[in-house]
C-alpha cells in the first residue's frame, strides 16, 4: 500500500494543529489581494479583455479582441471567470473582482488536491503540512492572486497526483478524477500539458505497484470519460473556422513548444536553476533533504511516484520553446508533496535556524512596510516619502478598513509565533505565516494606492469621452502594446482594430516621441496616473 504508516524507530511527531486553524491559514493567505482592484500590469488585462469577450458574446468558441484571435490559452479559465462573473453582477461585484475569485476557487482546488495527495502518501497531519509548504512558495502568490488561467496547471497536476496514488486503492474514483484532470488541461492550458500528464500515468506501470489490473482499470476509466469531451472545443474551432483550426493547430496548440508547424524546444534550460533559487523556496531545500533522508526507501512505490512526476516535470520545464514562471507551478506541488515528508525529520538546528530566520527576515520586511506606510501617511521622513509618492498618486489613510485588517494579520502573526509544536512544523508555519502577513499589509495598506499607477481605467475613460461624438467609428491600436489594447477593450465597449491593416479613421499612439499621422488632428492626450513614460494621443486622421 502507498499509505504511510509510521515505523516504530522513527514514530511520528503527535501536531497540536487543528483543522480549522489550517483553514483560517488559507483563507486569509489566499483572499486579500482577491477583490478591489482594477486589472495590473503584466497579464491581467489581457485575461480581462478575453473573459469580458465571453460576457457579451454569444460565441464561446474563441475570444477576440481588438479583431485578433486569442489563441495563447484554452478556454476554459475565462469560461469560469465569464460565468461567475455574469452570475456575481447580480450581487454587485465588478467583473474583474468576480474573474479574480474564480482564481480563488481554482487555487482552492489545488491546495485540497495537494492535502489529499499527501496525506494517501504519508498519512495523517502530512496533508496540512503539504498545503503549509506549498502557501509558504515564493513564486506562488503573484499566480494565485492573477486573473490568469496559469492556476489551472497547478490544480490539474495536484488532481493527478491524488489520482495516481489512489489507484492503488480504489481505481474506478481514481480514474474518473484523472478523467477531470485531462479535460482540464485539455480545454484549459495546452495539448502540451495534457500530454505531460498522460505520459506520467502511462509511464507508471515500469514499477511494479502500478503493473496490475486495477491500474489498468484507472487509464481506460479515464481515456474512456475524458477524451471524447476534450475534442470538443477543438471541433467546435474546426466548425467555426477551418483557417482558425489551421492557425492554433500549427502555432499555438502545443503551448510553450509552439504548433505543429512551429515546434519549439530547448531556450528555458538555463533559466530553470536561477528561477527555482527563489520561486520555490522553502519547498525546494526541503525537497533534497527529504531525499537524503530517505535515500534508502526510494524504491518505495510512493517515492518512485515521486521522483517520476519531479524528472518529467523538471524535464518538461527545462525543454520548453518558451521561458515563464507559469510553467514552474505544477513543481512547486511535487516539491511541497516530497517536502512533507522529511519536515519532522529536520536537525533541530536546521529547524530552528529556519524558524529563527522567518521570524526576523519575514518581521524585518514587514516592519519596512509599516514604516513606508507611515511615511506616506504622515510625510515623515521627508526623504523617503517624496521617494515613495513617485510611485502612486492616491491619497494614503490612517484609518480605514485596509488598515485595522494590516493591524488584524499583523496581532495574529505575533501570536501564532508563540505557539508549541514540533519545531520543524513550527519553523514551517511561521514561515507561511510571515508570507501571509506581508501579502496582508501590501494588500490592507497599499493597494488602493498601487492601483492607481498601475490601472488603464483613465486613460480609457479619456478615450471614451473623446470619441463620444463618434459612437460607429473605429480606432486603430495596432501601435499599441497588449495591455493598453486589451484595457481599453475591457473598460469600453469601443470599436478597436489592432490588425495591421484597417479601414479606421482615428488612429491612437504610445510613446512620448511617438510620431503622429501625417495630416492628422490630435483629439486626446492622457497617461496612468503617476507614470510619465507610458503617453498616449489619439488623432482622427
Amino acid at each position: 500500500m502507498l499509505t504511510y504508516r509510521p515505523t516504530v524507530d522513527r514514530p511520528a511527531a503527535q501536531s497540536q494543529d487543528k483543522p480549522w486553524l489550517l483553514l483560517l491559514l488559507c483563507l486569509f493567505w489566499l483572499l486579500p489581494g482577491l477583490v478591489g482592484h482594477d486589472p495590473w500590469k503584466p497579464h491581467e488585462n489581457e485575461s480581462m479583455a478575453i473573459v469580458a469577450y465571453f460576457m457579451r458574446s454569444s460565441d464561446w468558441t474563441l475570444a477576440w479582441v481588438a479583431g485578433i484571435p486569442q489563441f495563447e490559452q484554452a478556454p476554459l479559465y475565462y469560461w469560469c471567470a465569464a460565468l461567475l462573473a455574469n452570475a456575481l453582477a447580480w450581487f454587485g461585484v465588478v467583473a474583474h473582482d468576480a474573474a479574480r475569485l474564480s482564481t480563488g476557487l481554482w487555487m482552492a482546488l489545488a491546495m485540497w488536491g495537494t492535502g489529499l495527495a499527501a496525506r494517501e502518501l504519508f498519512g495523517r497531519r502530512f496533508g496540512r503540512v503539504a498545503v503549509v509548504i506549498l502557501l509558504g512558495s515564493l513564486g506562488l502568490p503573484l499566480w494565485a492572486h492573477h486573473i490568469s488561467p496559469a492556476i489551472i496547471l497547478l490544480c490539474g497536476f495536484a488532481w493527478l497526483a491524488y489520482a495516481l496514488i489512489l489507484a492503488t486503492r480504489l481505481p474506478v474514483r481514481a480514474g474518473v478524477i484523472m478523467a477531470l484532470v485531462f479535460l482540464v488541461l485539455l480545454t484549459g492550458a495546452s495539448w502540451a500539458d495534457a500530454l505531460l500528464a498522460a505520459l506520467i500515468a502511462f509511464s507508471l506501470p515500469i514499477f511494479p505497484m502500478w503493473r496490475r489490473a486495477s491500474y489498468g482499470i484507472t487509464l481506460m476509466t479515464a481515456l474512456l470519460i475524458a477524451f471524447p469531451f476534450a475534442a470538443l472545443w477543438g471541433y467546435a474551432l474546426k466548425t467555426l473556422s477551418p483557417e482558425l483550426f489551421q492557425i492554433w493547430w500549427r502555432f499555438y496548440a502545443w503551448g510553450p513548444y509552439g504548433g505543429a508547424k512551429s515546434f519549439v524546444y530547448g531556450n528555458n534550460l538555463l533559466s530553470l536553476p536561477s528561477l527555482l533559487i527563489w520561486f520555490a523556496w522553502p519547498a525546494l531545500p526541503l525537497a533534497a533533504w527529504a531525499f537524503y533522508v530517505f535515500r534508502k526507501e526510494l524504491s518505495q512505490a510512493r517515492w518512485q511516484l515521486l521522483l517520476l512526476m519531479l524528472v518529467a516535470q523538471f524535464l518538461y520545464i527545462a525543454l520548453a520553446g518558451k521561458a515563464s514562471e507559469v510553467l514552474a507551478l505544477p513543481l512547486l506541488m511535487t516539491l511541497s508533496l516530497i517536502a512533507c515528508a522529511a519536515v519532522d525529520e529536520l536537525r533541530h538546528g536546521a529547524a530552528a535556524a529556519l524558524n529563527w530566520f522567518s521570524m526576523f527576515a519575514l518581521g524585518l520586511a514587514a516592519l519596512i512596510i509599516w514604516l513606508c506606510w507611515f511615511a506616506l501617511v504622515t510625510g515623515m521622513p521627508q526623504a523617503v516619502a517624496l521617494r515613495l509618492q513617485a510611485y502612486g498618486v492616491n491619497p494614503m489613510s490612517m484609518f480605514g478598513f485596509g488598515v485595522a485588517f494590516a493591524v488584524l494579520v499583523t496581532l495574529l502573526w505575533g501570536r501564532i509565533l508563540f505557539r508549541k509544536r514540533p519545531i520543524g512544523r513550527r519553523a514551517l508555519t511561521n514561515w507561511a505565516c510571515g508570507v501571509t502577513l506581508l501579502g496582508g499589509l501590501l494588500v490592507g495598506l497599499f493597494q488602493s494606492w498601487v492601483d492607481s499607477g498601475k490601472s488603464y481605467r483613465p486613460v480609457a475613460t479619456g478615450v471614451i469621452a473623446a470619441m463620444k461624438s463618434y459612437p460607429e467609428q473605429c480606432i486603430d491600436v495596432a501601435a499599441l502594446a497588449q495591455d493598453p489594447i486589451s484595457a481599453l477593450s475591457y473598460f469600453s465597449y469601443l470599436k478597436l482594430k489592432a490588425t495591421a491593416v484597417n479601414d479606421c479613421q482615428f488612429v491612437m499612439q504610445q510613446g512620448l516621441n511617438a510620431a503622429a499621422p501625417v495630416g492628422a488632428q490630435l483629439i486626446w492626450q492622457g497617461q496612468r496616473l503617476g507614470n510619465k513614460q507610458e503617453f498616449f494621443s489619439l488623432y482622427h486622421r
